[in-house]
């Protein structure tokens, strides 16, 4: 879906040729950023809603009652699953 309405942005409005370097990769610039912006916004908010049910109280409380080196491990884990 998003291919078509790029390649029409591209070549039909923009004037480039299909054929062309330049317009190839103008059509490959706008399609890829398009898809990576879509999947940042869709990482951000799974992880908005991972980070909900995380409140800093409560990662406190689950590292508080562990030895060192385990709440280490836990501490990376939820480091890997809420980065921001």
């Amino acid at each position: 879906m998003w291919q078509k309405f790029v390649e029409y942005l591209v070549f039909n409005l923009m004037g480039f040729s299909p054929e062309s370097h330049l317009g190839s990769a103008i059509n490959f610039f706008i399609y890829d950023t398009v898809k990576i912006l879509f999947l940042l916004v869709l990482i951000i908010f799974i992880i908005a809603v991972i980070r909900s049910f995380f409140p800093p109280e409560k990662t406190k409380v689950i590292l508080g009652h562990r030895r060192e080196f385990i709440g280490n491990i836990i501490a990376a884990i939820l480091g890997i699953l809420t980065p921001f």
